[in-house]
């Protein structure tokens, strides 16, 4: 472990797309069903089809970190207090987070609450947050990987325009905000298309405090 006057308390979030997200290593997968665990600490993790569910995970860079995905239902809404604690005593007093997902559907009555809820908690407890929130398009939903050790998390977004077949992926600064309502890239945490860093000073409309 780390000495912690040595962190510099950032992460890197870095969009690609389906090929490259599938070709990448990954372990410890985390899934929404209430069969299995939603929430897990680990040196790496991922979830995959977060739609009008709540995913991200809690941080201290290059320390520790946990994940979770939680499902948009009234189990998981009558839980919530206990899935908090089970969050913040998994990684106590956590430097930064991210928090995506939920979507305004008819279908889905519980996912938009769910998500401003854990978002009020996350902006309470935790400095920085960076928020991918509200999936615009019935069909689009977003997949993560964290890697402690480069802390880095990896997001791999897709959508389809209503009533177009064809799959986008987001590739560009601006798919951003086309695909999700509101996205607030925390202070300090670096942003990436790919390998190419997006600046806050190119698009301020995408960070946190611009």
């Amino acid at each position: 472990m780390k000495n912690s006057s040595s962190i510099a308390f950032t992460s890197n979030i870095r969009f690609v797309d389906h090929p490259v997200f599938s070709m990448m290593k990954k372990s410890n997968y985390i899934d929404f069903s209430h069969l299995r665990p939603n929430i897990l600490k680990a040196e790496e993790f991922y979830s995959a089809e977060i739609r009008t569910c709540t995913g991200g995970g809690l941080v201290n860079p290059l320390v520790e970190a946990e994940g979770f995905h939680f499902w948009d239902d009234l189990k998981n809404k009558k839980k919530f207090p206990q899935l908090i604690n089970m969050l913040f005593n998994f990684v106590k007093e956590p430097k930064r987070g991210l928090l995506l997902g939920s979507k305004n559907l008819k279908s889905n009555q519980y996912s938009i609450e769910q998500f401003e809820n854990f978002k009020k908690i996350f902006l309470e407890r935790v400095k920085n947050v960076s928020i991918f929130q509200q999936h615009k398009f019935t069909n689009s939903e977003t997949a993560f990987h964290y890697s402690v050790p480069t802390d880095t998390w990896t997001l791999c977004s897709s959508y389809r325009v209503d009533g177009d077949l064809q799959k986008k992926f987001v590739r560009m600064p601006e798919d951003l905000l086309t695909v999700f309502e509101k996205v607030s890239i925390a202070d300090g945490d670096r942003l990436f298309m790919g390998k190419k860093e997006v600046l806050a000073s190119d698009y301020p409309e995408l960070f946190a405090g611009n």
